[in-house]
């Protein structure tokens, strides 16, 4: 894989590459970094009908029941 992330099939390489390699492949930082880019894709799809203050709150919880239910299992 490149050293750059440039569409959605390179983050999700480079994701399994880390699963795959590090116990610890998601840990704080990159909850923040995907919240982060999350909370942009859900402001440009959703500004009409959703406050700032709603979408953070709503990836947010959704970053956290990820991490619990999907990371943690």
């Amino acid at each position: 894989m490149s050293d750059k992330i440039q569409n959605t099939n390179d983050l999700l390489n480079f994701l399994v590459t880390q699963a795959e390699s590090r116990k610890d492949w998601f840990g704080f930082t990159q909850q923040k970094m995907t919240g982060i880019q999350l909370v942009h894709q859900i402001a440009a799809n959703h500004a009409d009908t959703m406050s700032p203050e709603q979408i953070v709150k709503f990836v947010v919880e959704l970053n956290n029941l990820m991490y619990k239910d999907i990371i943690r299992g």
